[in-house]
């Protein structure tokens, strides 16, 4: 007999785009660049998918904030993100 095991996995992340600082799951806080970085040379699928999700939600908060096309370019350079 075979059981599956479906169960859904979670992470939170607090993201201080100001001070380019980001906490997750109630750990301490690290520096946003060596974070994206870390994540970025792991090459696994949960990895790339939190690296995702992070920029894509770094870029709206930037928006909803009215920052400008060039700031929020400028701070994806900042914090290590390759244009793609």
């Amino acid at each position: 007999m075979e059981k599956k095991v479906v169960k859904n996995f979670t992470l939170t992340y607090e993201l201080d785009i100001l001070n380019k600082k980001i906490k997750v799951n109630g750990l301490a806080e690290e520096d946003l660049k060596s974070f994206l970085s870390k994540l970025r040379a792991s090459k696994d699928v949960i990895s790339e998918m939190f690296y995702k999700d992070i920029v894509s939600n770094s870029i709206t908060e930037m928006r909803l904030m009215s920052w400008t096309g060039l700031d929020i370019k400028e701070w994806l350079k900042d914090v290590g993100v390759e244009e793609e």
